[in-house]
């Protein structure tokens, strides 16, 4: 498995949604600690796909993903979702307790700035405040590009 170096929040080229403790609502204030829920974290889930054969096909249409929860995950918390080079962050803004998929997030790669075949890491993150409590095993999938002839004469012509 490759080894990633997930982004931190002051990377100036990760979504800049997630806010330092100082900037939210005084939540964690009261919690100078954050424990490390690593070991409650579940890989992302891609149901009804087969991750080791992804279709140029479907990665066009949107696959569906969806970003399993933890009873140590917070209202408040920010989950940083990673497929390959693409970075995207969401707060929570319920209560999760033993909630099955706190997200669905829909991967579509006709809207994605870095197109990747091949292997790509899927996996998140969850920050409370600026402190990164928690990282997902990740979950590889692969990508198939569109080898058809037409699909390359396409992207010869644009």
């Amino acid at each position: 498995m490759n080894e990633h170096k997930p982004n931190t929040p002051s990377d100036p080229s990760m979504n800049n949604n997630i806010q330092s403790a100082d900037d939210q609502d005084g939540a964690a204030a009261h919690r100078p600690w954050a424990p490390n829920i690593s070991n409650t974290l579940q890989a992302p889930q891609l149901p009804g796909i087969n991750p080791n054969s992804i279709s140029h096909a479907q990665a066009y249409a949107g696959i569906s993903v969806h970003i399993p929860g933890s009873p140590l995950m917070e209202e408040g918390d920010t989950i940083v979702f990673h497929w390959g080079q693409n970075v995207s962050s969401t707060r929570i803004l319920h209560a999760v307790g033993f909630s099955v998929t706190v997200r669905v997030l829909c991967v579509a790669y006709s809207f994605i700035p870095h197109i990747q075949y091949g292997l790509v890491d899927v996996y998140f993150e969850v920050f409370r405040g600026s402190k990164r409590i928690g990282t997902s095993p990740a979950l590889l999938v692969t990508v198939n590009p569109d080898t058809s002839k037409r699909a390359r004469q396409r992207d010869a012509d644009s």
